[in-house]
């Protein structure tokens, strides 16, 4: 039995995108440097696009372009058949990385030291006052020569 070619194009609509942990993966990079951070709502689209078209093409070995892609998107998002509680396209990708805290301000800061509350600072690691209790290591290294006591070379 011969098996029908497919239609990258279907693939590609058919593709959970969402849940490609690779392709989040990538997208959580872009975000984290700071690639996306500047551009604006249609931009942003097209530029989340132009990654998934890459991506897509990276992993099937396919060659779809851009422009199909689109196209395609547009087409999916007039049409009515989306299933409940599924991703659209006007919903936003989001990284997996969990927000940063907020930055505190000189004085912020310098009230919660004052009052004592350093344990409220964000990234602030409570250090202990103690050595280390366990005993210290011998050493394996030899020691080093000092430079009268290697042999004399004349040459």
């Amino acid at each position: 039995m011969a098996s029908s070619p497919v239609d990258p194009l279907t693939v590609y609509a058919a593709h959970s995108f969402e849940n490609d942990s690779s392709y989040q993966a990538g997208l959580s990079t872009l975000y984290s440097s700071g690639a996306i951070d500047g551009l604006s709502g249609e931009t942003k689209e097209d530029f989340l696009r132009r990654s998934r078209v890459f991506y897509f093409n990276q992993a099937y070995g396919c060659n779809i372009s851009e422009s199909d892609a689109k196209q395609l998107e547009e087409d999916r998002t007039y049409a009515p058949s989306t299933p409940e509680g599924a991703v659209t396209q006007d919903q936003e990708v989001s990284p997996s990385t969990p927000e940063s805290p907020r930055t505190l301000t000189f004085a912020e800061l310098q009230s919660l030291v004052e009052q004592g509350k350093t344990d409220e600072i964000p990234n602030n690691k409570h250090i202990p006052n103690i050595i280390n209790e366990a005993a210290p290591s011998q050493s394996d290294a030899p020691q080093r020569k000092k430079p009268w006591e290697f042999p004399l070379q004349l040459e």
